[in-house]
């Protein structure tokens, strides 16, 4: 456990600029929540608080109709308030964090599996869901991640699809090499200060 934790330091909450957007906030519409909510898939597991997108699910169908209208705008009401940035801070530490499960690599290292709260999740969806379209048309060639589904698997399969038709002799090799574990070391502030420019 010490060499997973020397590898996965912990780092100090985050502290969280304040600045006025030039730009009003992203508005999630009902029928935008609930779309997202459906879209995960069938078992998504939950972070600490055991909430579950199946949960909010069921109780928004079957029995819990009765009460699926008024829920729902409850559930859209606390995802707009992620969205304009007015969770309080001191909730951030429990809905912005997710611990770290340790999984064993067959090498006898470990990999980090993180499962962050349901509702950020939600409001993530919500959010690219809101920008996504227009980000991958910022973003256009330059990634392939934002608005490009499986775009890392994608890269990928190009780059093997380039050595096989041009070179089968074996002339040309390809290495892709992790010089570091960057995990848990990006500067989150100085993303979020370029975020807000």
């Amino acid at each position: 456990m010490k060499a997973f934790v020397d590898k996965y330091p912990c780092m100090p909450p985050l502290t969280i600029p304040a600045f006025l957007p030039s730009e009003p906030h992203l508005v999630a519409k009902t029928d935008s929540v609930l779309g997202c909510i459906k879209s995960f898939s069938k078992g998504t597991s939950c972070e600490r608080d055991g909430l579950r997108a199946q949960h909010l699910l069921d109780a928004l169908c079957g029995e819990g109709s009765v009460i699926a209208v008024s829920l729902l705008k409850a559930i859209s009401g606390v995802v707009n308030l992620f969205l304009r940035g007015g969770c309080p801070r001191s909730l951030a530490e429990f809905v912005a964090s997710a611990p770290l499960t340790p999984l064993l690599k067959p090498d006898n290292g470990s990999r980090p599996i993180v499962v962050g709260s349901i509702w950020r999740r939600v409001v993530s969806k919500v959010a690219m869901k809101g920008v996504g379209k227009d980000m991958a048309k910022y973003l256009g060639d330059f990634q392939f991640v934002v608005g490009v589904p499986n775009g890392a698997e994608a890269v990928l399969h190009s780059a093997n699809r380039l050595l096989n038709a041009h070179h089968r002799d074996g002339s040309l090799a390809m290495l892709t090499v992790d010089f570091s574990n960057a995990f848990n070391l990006v500067d989150r502030i100085a993303l979020l200060n370029e975020v807000c420019i």
